[in-house]
């Protein structure tokens, strides 16, 4: 099993229920419930979004991208890279999963 540690404070995270994922541009960051709202009243949210990947809005955003990014490569060439761009997001959430959350029980 992998540890998983918070990106603000450092300590490790050992349940899923207080696992915090956000992208920051190209990044994925962890942090502890806690950290995240700390972090929220800093400089970084303004600038790089720093907007939450897992959980039910994360999800929802990851099918509905996924979704029209499958619209736009079936109905005309011309929108492919319009798709591309749409892919972001479920695949920033899929590499999410993969290297943070199936760690945690």
């Amino acid at each position: 099993m992998k540890n998983i540690y918070c990106d603000r404070c450092s300590a490790e995270i050992t349940d899923k229920s207080n696992l915090v994922i956000t992208t920051y541009f190209l990044s994925v960051r962890a942090y502890h419930d806690r950290c995240y709202s700390k972090s929220l009243k800093g400089w970084e949210t303004v600038f790089g979004g720093n907007e939450p990947i897992n959980g039910t809005s994360g999800n929802v955003k990851a099918i509905l991208g996924f979704v029209l990014a499958m619209i736009l490569f079936l109905t005309s060439s011309l929108y492919s890279l319009i798709g591309i761009v749409a892919l972001y997001l479920p695949l920033m959430r899929l590499y999410a999963w993969y290297n943070i959350e199936r760690h945690l029980e």
